[in-house]
């Protein structure tokens, strides 16, 4: 059993791959290799066993929840007597930097509307709740984005707030990666989808000014998990691709420009440092051990091959 899976039973990759069905016809048109290369993140694999081994049975395991709450819902308003909109049911998918959390969150939508509808599932992440760039400068956070205190965590508590009280309309701002910063007055739109994704490095951790959790709001919690190595080689991977898109795409805008200006060797050594003096510090402080609170656990190994699944007892 792979450390620290207390109150989880863990089922091997061949075991769960074994509950799968079959993919429906909707499903077989939409997810194909290149919608794949298009939903995966920098330096990220997916494939197709992946698809049919892991994602299936837990898109069919989320659909199993959702049906469970659907009842519950309706349940509780009768008891209550009232007939209220019924709010979305919650996805809440954690875990580090460059450990594949957004390709899980986007082929977990993609799959899901599939079966339910484009304006079934929404997908949005916590990134767009960071402060801006120019904010954290001011208040002396630059060298902590990322970690709790540089998140408006206010607004993110407020939005999943009114997700879950089924308003007509919620808003969540925008996150560009090409420029590492929040789009001022930029939002993603959404109408009270069934399902809503998010995802984001902090959606199991308490707000620093409030008792309350983000994942309070959930209704199913998915942590992505890997060796602290593994992590570190793929973060170190990423931002060496991250880069060279810059220099092919010849963009001085992109947050990575600069880092093209530099012989790569340099490049590289600054971003281990990076990792050694940020990333890894608020891993070990505030992301990992928030593991144990996800009602599921998808745990990769080389090659970000998901090796395990813990599932809640």
């Amino acid at each position: 059993m792979t450390d620290m899976a207390f109150n989880y039973e863990v089922i091997e990759r061949d075991d769960w791959g074994a509950l799968a069905s079959k993919m429906s016809a909707s499903q077989s048109a939409l997810i194909t290799p290149k919608a794949l290369a298009n939903i995966k993140a920098f330096n990220d694999q997916i494939s197709m066993d992946d698809v049919l081994t892991i994602y299936q049975p837990l898109v069919s395991y989320i659909k199993l929840r959702y049906a469970q709450y659907e009842r519950n819902f309706a349940e509780r308003q009768a008891f209550l007597g009232r007939t209220d909109h019924q709010s979305p049911f919650v996805v809440g998918i954690a875990g580090s930097v460059a450990v594949g959390k957004s390709t899980t969150a986007r082929l977990l939508q993609l799959m899901l509307q599939a079966d339910m509808g484009e304006a079934s599932v929404a997908l949005t992440t916590t990134d767009g709740f960071l402060m801006s760039n120019e904010q954290l400068k001011a208040r002396n956070l630059f060298d902590r984005k990322g970690f709790p205190e540089s998140y408006n965590m206010e607004a993110l508590l407020s939005f999943v707030n009114d997700i879950k009280d089924g308003a007509a309309e919620v808003r969540s701002p925008r996150y560009s990666h090409d420029i590492s910063d929040v789009l001022p007055n930029e939002y993603d739109v959404f109408k009270r989808p069934k399902i809503f994704i998010i995802e984001g490095i902090n959606t199991l951790q308490t707000s620093p000014n409030s008792p309350v959790y983000v994942s309070d709001f959930f209704d199913l919690s998915i942590y992505v998990d890997a060796a602290t190595s593994l992590i570190e080689h793929w973060y170190i991977s990423r931002f060496d691709a991250l880069r060279e898109q810059a220099l092919v795409n010849n963009d001085p805008s992109n947050f990575f420009w600069s880092w093209t200006q530099i012989p790569l060797a340099d490049a590289i050594k600054i971003a281990k440092n990076v990792w050694k003096t940020v990333n890894l510090p608020n891993l070990e402080q505030y992301i990992l051990p928030t593991r144990e609170r996800a009602d599921l656990v998808l745990h990769k190994t080389v090659g970000h091959v998901i090796d395990q699944i813990w599932l809640r007892k």
